[in-house]
């Protein structure tokens, strides 16, 4: 269950063009394995200081091939900043009490052979690490906690589009995560899966009659669509590489989800047909959501910029008769990554995740979530104006999904664990940016 961690930040030149990944990563840098360390266990999903297991949310060894993603075609606005990033020196062979290496440092390929399925990820492509001590950060008024978890975390919250219901992975009950289903207003839950294996990032089809969910139950991560009280599984991707996070398309006959490639070592965006199965790939990117849109297809996405601080910003893309088309980066930062973008049931608004200073996050992880570094949810508009923050910088804010009634749903620790919360978005203060100070701590 050790993959290798995937990078918060991508580089174009060719010595850094390397996923790590399964075991081989863990042995080079150390990391150790962790039921709870990405909704993956799970896979890719928050490499965000440790933004959600992907378990938010492995596979084996990667080799980049020369051709290095496309560059960003356009940009909008920057996310004010008060310091840059500093870049920490690497460790050693084991972790240890000095500064945490860079990110970047961690792409290096290994040659050795694969040792096991993966199964944790976090939302900058990285898998597996161990949990740190629990952060006990206090929410500001508005805040509503959802989901109460004793051991274990949750992670990979999605609202189902009539707004009554929550699904989320979780290692509650075993450490290993499996998918479950809760109502809104409700406390108990109802477990989907059960298999032996990481089953993360599940998500609603437009009709709520199916569940997409990656897994690694054939022993790297694949795509599989189940009804919606978890019976009829059906797998829709096989091969060797890792494929991760799917979104229904608005009409519920596609999906798209990333996919590890085995020959370029970054991470890509497919679609596939789930009539006939038949696979598209439409460029790199990681963690994308169809808009609910059914006038235009637009998919968000986080990309790593391909120069600077090489971090992730937040991207869409039109698909005009299959092909993609233009690329627009819709927010970026010099002193944060962006991730887990996520659309607003209209269409017209993103929530989306920073993580600020990647550098300065510990490598061990718990759900997938980064940990010593500040991360907090936002909004925008699709394009690119009025931007906000909804969270208060305490602690751990990831994975946001938007719900009815102009609510945002996220995974948080400020009760201690890894929990689903919400705030609303009408009710977060239009003036506060990166710059507002923090609350403080009663």
């Amino acid at each position: 269950m050790h993959i290798d961690r995937l990078v918060a930040r991508s580089f174009s030149s060719d010595v850094h063009r390397v996923a790590r990944v399964a075991g081989s990563a863990s042995r080079r840098a150390g990391s150790h394995s962790s039921a709870a360390a990405v909704a993956l266990r799970s896979l890719v999903l928050s490499a965000i200081g440790g933004m959600m297991l992907i378990g938010t949310g492995g596979c084996a060894l990667f080799r980049g091939g020369n051709q290095a993603p496309p560059e960003p075609t356009s940009s909008t606005d920057t996310i004010p900043t008060t310091a840059g990033p500093q870049r920490a020196q690497f460790p050693g062979d084991t972790y240890t009490d000095a500064p945490v290496a860079n990110p970047a440092d961690l792409m290096f390929a290994s040659d050795e052979p694969f040792a096991a399925p993966p199964s944790n990820i976090n939302t900058f492509g990285e898998l597996d690490g161990t949990p740190p001590a629990p952060f006990n950060g206090l929410g500001k008024a508005g805040f509503q906690q959802h989901s109460f978890v004793d051991e274990g975390y949750d992670a990979d919250v999605r609202v189902s589009p009539d707004g009554d219901w929550l699904l989320f992975s979780s290692t509650r009950h075993s450490v290993h995560p499996d998918v479950y289903l809760q109502k809104i207003d409700g406390l108990s839950v109802t477990q989907l899966t059960s298999d032996p294996a990481d089953d993360a990032f599940p998500t609603f089809c437009p009709k709520m009659q199916q569940i997409a969910f990656a897994s690694n139950r054939s022993g790297n991560w694949d795509i599989y669509v189940m009804d919606a009280d978890g019976k009829n599984v059906r797998q829709i991707t096989r091969g060797l590489a890792n494929e991760i996070h799917p979104s229904f398309s608005p009409d519920g006959s596609r999906l798209v989800f990333s996919a590890l490639g085995t020959r370029s070592g970054q991470w890509e965006l497919w679609i596939v047909d789930l009539n006939t199965l038949e696979r598209k790939m439409i460029g790199y990117g990681l963690f994308p959501e169809w808009s609910p849109r059914s006038d235009i297809d637009r998919i968000a996405f986080q990309r790593a910029r391909q120069r600077g601080t090489r971090w992730f910003s937040a991207w869409t893309v039109d698909l005009v008769d299959g092909e993609a088309r233009q690329a627009t980066e819709v927010a970026f930062s010099t002193n944060a990554a962006i991730v887990a973008p996520t659309w607003c049931p209209e269409g017209k608004r993103i929530a989306f995740t920073t993580i600020v200073d990647p550098n300065a996050a510990s490598p061990a992880t718990l759900g997938g979530h980064a940990r010593g570094t500040t991360q907090d949810v936002w909004v925008i508009n699709s394009d690119g104006t009025e931007r906000h923050r909804l969270t208060d910088g305490r602690g751990v804010n990831a994975q946001p999904a938007w719900g009815r009634d102009s609510r945002i749903f996220f995974v948080s620790d400020r009760g201690g664990t890894d929990a689903i919360w919400s705030v609303g978005v009408e009710n977060a203060p239009k003036t506060m940016t990166a710059d507002t100070p923090l609350m403080p701590v009663p």
